[in-house]
């Protein structure tokens, strides 16, 4: 296994060089070629969390360093959905880019590599519960970022693009939200497993909570002429409180869960 670890770093690497050369070329509408580094680039995470899974004995979803792994490796695939059912494959820039970060950030941060889930977390709901977040998560961050390249290209008014970019931020949250949704499910059974209740207002319960909340008022402000012009608005407040709820238990530690800071 020690063996295995010293391959994460050169996996780290080629696995970002892929991801953003596809970025730059998918950039350059060299569509083929960025098709092909994007699927290296997930193939790559793939084998990331392949690696992670072996060194750990443990499926690695439990520490901030195999999460953020997870993220890399879904967005390839969601993209492809997107761009089948959505239409949005001109998307694929954005999700090419998005997908290098996280491993960049990993290559500069603490990896817990022989994570192991203590007693509490010992139940089958634990990876539907990361998992479902996980995709929900990479979703909305790919939304957030063309809400900003809107409002940084002055709401685009050549009226093609805006009504792309307006499809696109709309949709991509609307498949985010049935995964942020049902995560609470699991998360709920296994919390009641491990500590004998389904909700302990603890403070990323509590903020996951504010955050779906915030993402369901974004939906509501949509459906009426009066309340549109806040959506944009409520969009960015919503990503805001999933970024607390993502990484207010490693980075606020007056804040840090008490649940949840046990992984």
């Amino acid at each position: 296994m020690q063996r295995l670890s010293l391959v994460i770093m050169p996996l780290l690497a080629a696995g970002a060089t892929a991801y953003l050369a596809a970025w730059l070329t998918l950039w350059a509408r060299r569509c083929k070629t960025g098709s092909i580094c994007l699927a290296i680039g997930w193939l790559l995470s793939a084998s990331l969390i392949i690696v992670n899974g072996l060194v750990a004995g443990e499926p690695p979803l439990g520490n901030m360093y195999h999460v953020i792994v997870l993220l890399s490796f879904c967005l390839p695939p969601l993209y492809v959905v997107l761009a089948w059912r959505e239409k949005l494959s001109w998307t694929a820039v954005y999700f090419a880019f998005l997908s290098a970060l996280p491993l960049i950030g990993a290559m500069f941060m603490k990896r817990d590599m022989h994570w192991q889930r203590m007693p509490a977390l010992q139940s089958a709901w634990f990876i539907p519960h990361v998992f479902a977040y996980m995709l929900s998560y990479a979703l909305a961050a790919v939304a957030f970022v063309l809400l900003v390249v809107r409002w940084k290209n002055g709401w685009l008014k050549h009226p093609t693009d805006a009504g792309a970019y307006a499809q696109a931020i709309h949709q991509i949250p609307r498949l985010a939200f049935p995964f942020m949704t049902f995560g609470r499910l699991p998360g709920a059974l296994w919390e009641e497993k491990a500590w004998g209740a389904y909700w302990s207002w603890d403070p990323k319960e509590t903020w996951s909570l504010i955050t779906w909340t915030i993402y369901l008022i974004y939906f509501h402000s949509r459906r009426s002429p009066e309340t549109e012009k806040y959506a944009d608005l409520a969009h960015a407040m919503a990503f805001g409180a999933l970024l607390i709820t993502f990484f207010h238990v490693n980075f606020l530690p007056k804040l840090a869960s008490v649940l949840h800071s046990c992984a």
